[in-house]
């Protein structure tokens, strides 16, 4: 009888790549654009935790290259209505035990839904190189637009942001949630084949033999 062990190689190797997958840093700085960067909204992640039932999802489309951002954000449950919402920037870690100024236009994102309990809200493409998408008081702080573009940039993807809803209960925040890279496809693809083909040295070994 063969033996199982090519086979038994390969199916751990398969599990090996989907388990990798999940295991990839976030899109460096230097990655191709644009980025896309995904978050779960809750009241544990405020500081401190706010006792509510909301919860929502954010997606955050940054294009570095084009001086673009997109922003969408789904949200439901409130124990009261929403009255700003907008990004904090920059932390000095993702899950440190701290708030930081807001980043994003006040009090809310250009055409969000405000005094609503849920809502849905999918932005325009702002142009990072205009006042629009700004807080003027982080403009200011960081020195002028071109820096606050920078800080803003380097700040989501270096995992030092996050997105807050704020409602009339919790006026320092309802729900939040922090940003997170998607890998990029081309990680992952990358990945897969150097761990499948890593694997498939010795049964190549094993066929030249027989």
């Amino acid at each position: 009888m063969k033996s199982p062990r090519p086979v038994v190689t390969l199916l751990c190797l398969w599990a090996l790549c989907v388990l990798g997958a999940g295991l990839l840093p976030p899109a460096p700085a230097a990655s191709a654009a644009p980025l896309t960067f995904v978050g779960s909204l809750s009241g544990a992640n405020e500081i401190p935790p706010a006792a509510t039932t909301g919860s929502g999802q954010t997606s955050v489309v940054l294009d570095p290259v084009a001086n673009t951002i997109q922003i969408n954000v789904s949200f439901s449950g409130l124990v009261a209505p929403d009255i700003a919402a907008h990004i904090h920037c920059c932390l000095s870690s993702p899950f440190a035990l701290a708030n930081v100024g807001v980043a994003t236009a006040i009090p809310a994102f250009p055409g969000f839904p405000l005094g609503v309990t849920a809502g849905t809200y999918s932005s325009q493409v702002f142009d990072l190189t205009q006042a629009t998408i700004y807080n003027p008081a982080f403009v200011t702080a960081q020195g002028g637009i071109p820096q606050a573009e920078a800080a803003l940039e380097a700040g989501i993807m270096n995992g030092e942001s996050y997105l807050n809803v704020h409602s009339s209960t919790f006026p320092n925040g309802e729900i939040r949630s922090f940003l997170s890279a998607i890998p990029e496809p081309t990680g992952l693809v990358l990945l897969a084949s150097g761990l499948i083909g890593f694997g498939l040295i010795p049964l190549r070994k094993r066929m030249t033999r027989s």
